[in-house]
């Protein structure tokens, strides 16, 4: 899911710079959300990870059993050459599994965070605000500007 962070990442950025550019009043409106609970809680985020954990699970079970299969073949006394190609076989699979999921998920995560993205920009011009921060990206902010809940309410909505 490292690349969940990156897309967050990503996504805080291209938010905070698209409303930078937005704000012309001399008192802007600053807010700021906790970026991880906002995907953490978002119901189509919750599904995807909760899909994404069972395919790895699955994949993990495969991988699992060759490597059952390689444990017997080195009970049994196969030869080393079998044995290589055991191993190769095992670490070949592996690869393409990883690669089965991240070709899967990858858009499907950025689909939802593009989503999310959507809402939160159209959150912000509902409810006037100039500027919608990361929590992660602030050295201080005063709770009383966290807009978390409001905005996970907001998207549990829509």
């Amino acid at each position: 899911m490292k690349n969940v962070t990156i897309f967050l990442a990503a996504l805080v950025l291209v938010l905070m710079l698209f409303l930078l550019y937005g704000a012309t009043q001399e008192n802007a409106k600053i807010v700021f959300i906790d970026v991880n609970r906002i995907t953490q809680e978002y119901p189509k985020m919750v599904e995807l990870n909760e899909r994404y954990k069972a395919d790895v699970q699955y994949y993990q079970n495969k991988i699992n059993e060759m490597t059952k299969e390689l444990e017997n073949m080195q009970k049994s006394g196969a030869s080393q050459s079998d044995l290589e190609k055991k191993q190769a076989e095992i670490l070949a699979r592996k690869q393409q599994y990883e690669q089965l999921i991240q070709n899967e998920y990858q858009p499907k995560m950025q689909q939802v965070i593009d989503e999310i993205a959507n809402k939160i920009d159209k959150y912000a011009k509902m409810m006037g605000y100039d500027y919608i921060l990361s929590k992660q990206a602030l050295v201080y902010g005063d709770d009383a500007y966290d807009i978390t809940d409001q905005l996970i309410k907001y998207l549990k909505a829509q």
